[in-house]
């Protein structure tokens, strides 16, 4: 465990040292800029009614937070894709594992550093998301910190995934791969959502099977119910949602969250099999 904590540290270090990190933040201070502005255009504008800024709100936040979801994922697929193959090319890895530090701590404290710079990152969007659309128009989701949550592993999961791919291969294909796949994910999931409402069985079928191949979709429904006030769930009940992949009527199950754990806990285990039988 000692081991695992130390390479935890020096993974934070290094990845704080990089560039990358920085200029994502950057982009997220310029995307919030932008959802204060409109936020404030769209709850001061004399042209709506009440009801329909309160139905608007919470949808354009639900929507910003999506985008904040691919900038998640993006910057998961980042920083997991230089962890592994680019330490091996340059000869850092080698100097490592020929200490008494078995590989298998290597690539879990890599994952526990990562983790812990995700887990810092996301919760410092969703606030200041929350913060600053509460400035500009008085409106604040009803359980942020759920969905949030929900937020950092769908992040989790890609960052899982992606650092068993670099595990093979190199940093640019890991990375690229991940985030394609991350958008086939949620094309499955607004494909299943239209077959169930339209009742075409394959279609639903292809969504379900994606979200337990791939979580993030499934997740990131999690990150949309927790955003929905109960006045937005009862308006868009009585309104025409079929199809949306913007709404979420219930959270994700129980039984689907043990699969996703079980799905984090495999997909771990795989990366620290494929590490220990490469050749460094």
């Amino acid at each position: 465990m000692r081991a695992i904590g130390i390479v935890a540290v020096l993974t934070l270090r290094e990845a704080l040292r990089r560039r990358l990190v920085a200029a994502l933040g950057v982009i997220c201070l310029a995307m919030i800029g932008l959802s204060a502005w409109g936020f404030d255009r769209l709850s001061h504008n004399s042209r709506l009614t009440s009801g329909e800024v309160g139905g608007a709100v919470p949808e354009a936040f639900i929507m910003f937070m999506f985008m904040f979801s691919f900038v998640v994922a993006l910057s998961a697929s980042a920083i997991a894709s230089l962890a592994v193959s680019t330490e091996i090319e340059t000869g850092v890895l080698q100097a490592i594992v020929t200490r008494p530090v078995r590989r298998r701590d290597v690539l879990l404290g890599k994952w526990l550093g990562l983790v812990a710079i995700l887990a810092a990152y996301t919760a410092l969007v969703c606030a200041l998301q929350v913060g600053v659309v509460f400035w500009v128009s008085g409106y604040a989701p009803p359980n942020p910190a759920a969905a949030g949550a929900y937020l950092l592993a769908e992040g989790v999961a890609l960052l899982t995934l992606v650092l068993l791919l670099n595990t093979r291969l190199p940093a640019l294909a890991a990375g690229v791969i991940g985030v394609a796949l991350f958008g086939m994910a949620w094309l499955a999931g607004v494909v299943g959502s239209l077959g169930q409402a339209f009742s075409i069985p394959a279609m639903h079928t292809v969504g379900a099977i994606s979200q337990y191949l791939l979580p993030t979709d499934g997740l990131w429904h999690g990150v949309i119910y927790y955003l929905e006030p109960t006045s937005y769930l009862t308006f868009q009940a009585q309104g025409e949602t079929r199809g949306d992949p913007f709404f979420a009527a219930a959270p994700p199950a129980g039984t689907y969250l043990v699969w996703a754990a079980v799905w984090f806990a495999l997909i771990l285990a795989l990366g620290v099999i494929s590490f220990e039988r490469r050749e460094l």
